[in-house]
């Protein structure tokens, strides 16, 4: 996932908040305040000062800020130093720093194993 502003399509500032639901089908970064729920089809950046009270669904994921809710994310999601989270999890591969909070369930979609053919 990129980290550049280049790639991004909304932008919630820290003296925004959102009540409902947010939908994208571009990058999303929160540094506001957010409760409901947040759905995008590509990625999402979760700030330091961000406060989220709502379910999360993406691409992929870095949080960094204040999350309440369930996280399902079909790629990687990685929680950062800052990141507090409390909910569960479903993703496709996890990254946990140190200093980093989580409390709840973890659910990661095994990855698919290419097969092989039994020799005859």
């Amino acid at each position: 996932m990129a980290r550049g502003d280049q790639n991004l399509e909304t932008i919630v500032s820290s003296s925004m908040r959102i009540e409902g639901e947010l939908k994208a089908s571009g990058n999303v970064q929160i540094d506001g305040k957010v409760s409901g729920k947040v759905h995008t089809t590509q990625d999402l950046m979760v700030g330091p000062n961000a406060q989220i009270d709502a379910d999360l669904v993406a691409n992929n994921a870095i949080i960094g800020g204040i999350v309440k809710g369930n996280v399902t994310v079909r790629g990687s999601l990685e929680l950062l130093e800052t990141a507090k989270l409390i909910g569960n999890i479903s993703c496709g591969s996890l990254g946990i720093r140190s200093g980093a909070y989580f409390s709840g369930a973890c659910r990661m979609q095994e990855p698919k194993q290419p097969q092989i053919e039994p020799e005859s």
